[in-house]
């Protein structure tokens, strides 16, 4: 397997969107995180924001939008560290600015999250495990 998630270091997130229960980070050198599963975005003070979060009041007049709190706090940040944990299957990717999107694997049977990867697709399986796919080349 060709796993090195220190590859993302460098980049910055471009764009976060929101496809119903389908989340997609797209990232500046062209590759992408895709996720239906739980995500949230930590700081030195806790948590920022989740995929939970999204759409929901908490007592204010408006629901927060997931993709604008996520966009603001990382916009001109880069990629300072990418870490996969085998155990868990969760992948944290640490940018600048102290702050850190955490991809959560909950499940021992569901596949977690996706990382399309330069020329490769990485899917987390449930338990954690990795599973690497050759991505097409498109012309």
């Amino acid at each position: 397997m060709n796993f090195d998630p220190t590859e993302l270091v460098g980049q910055s997130l471009t764009l976060v969107r929101n496809e119903g229960t389908s989340w997609s980070f797209l990232l500046s050198g062209g590759d992408a995180i895709f996720t239906e599963e739980p995500w949230r975005v930590v700081t030195l003070q806790g948590i920022l924001i989740s995929s939970m979060d999204d759409q929901e009041h908490f007592g204010q007049s408006s629901p927060i939008d997931a993709e604008e709190v996520v966009t603001a706090a990382l916009q001109g940040e880069s990629i300072t560290l990418a870490t996969y944990d085998a155990r868990t299957g969760d992948l944290g990717i640490h940018f600048s600015g102290d702050r850190v999107v955490q991809f959560l694997q909950l499940s021992s049977g569901y596949e977690s999250w996706r990382l399309h990867l330069h020329d490769s697709e990485f899917i987390c399986l449930g338990g954690g495990a990795l599973a690497e796919f050759p991505r097409a080349k498109t012309t």
